[in-house]
């Protein structure tokens, strides 16, 4: 009886400076073949990307999602996954991994958790940004990317800057649960949703403290 192959799952560490522990990946090089690579792999640090043209999947965890040119993908550290471009294409992207912790520690208030927008810490997780749904999402990864290839004075300064505006305005569209907070009427059904998640997740949070005090747990 033949055995089965056993998932491979891969690990990518980058190396990101402490003074400016960001990396981009750029230029024709970066082109995504349309042959699924078989095994997922996971990064040491928060990916962004940018899909620049064509077409194709991303899977995380057996689940697939499409994406488009002009989408922007989010992938926080550890969370396996891997892209291929649809049949015949070449998808091209470009890449910033980053650390958001170090990256921010003088911007955000010492008290700031989840700096890895962490999966668990949302009531949902939105992977794929596109163009038309998040406009500001798309310019400001590609306002980024042209400091990070420009290098003009003071470009560090900039990039750090505009990363830091990136980075809330994800963390306030995952904390919605993958809505766009600007387009989103306070009756829709996603924030409709949304609050029926945070009062489950209220409903059980009291649950579990009141069998803590009473001693059943």
């Amino acid at each position: 009886m033949a055995k089965s192959k056993r998932a491979v799952t891969e690990y990518r560490s980058y190396y990101l400076p402490t003074h400016f522990p960001v990396l981009l990946l750029s230029g024709d090089y970066w082109k995504i073949s349309d042959i699924p690579s078989g095994s997922l792999h996971f990064h040491n640090c928060l990916e962004i990307g940018i899909c620049h043209s064509d077409s194709g999947t991303l899977e995380i965890n057996g689940e697939k999602q499409t994406f488009h040119a002009g989408d922007v993908t989010v992938l926080p550290r550890n969370v396996p996954h891997t892209t291929y471009s649809a049949p015949g294409t070449k998808s091209h992207w470009s890449y910033l991994f980053l650390d958001p912790k170090e990256l921010f520690r003088n911007l955000l208030p010492a008290s700031w958790k989840n700096y890895d927008l962490s999966t668990d810490g949302f009531p949902a997780f939105r992977y794929i940004f596109s163009k038309e749904a998040f406009p500001h999402i798309n310019y400001l990864v590609s306002h980024i990317i042209h400091e990070l290839e420009e290098q003009n004075p003071c470009y560090q300064i900039s990039a750090r800057s505009l990363l830091c505006s990136l980075y809330i305005e994800l963390y306030r569209i995952e904390s919605l649960g993958g809505v766009n907070p600007d387009t989103a009427k306070p009756d829709s059904l996603e924030i409709l949703a949304l609050q029926e998640r945070k009062k489950r997740r209220r409903d059980r949070r009291k649950l579990s403290g009141d069998l803590t005090r009473s001693g059943i747990y």
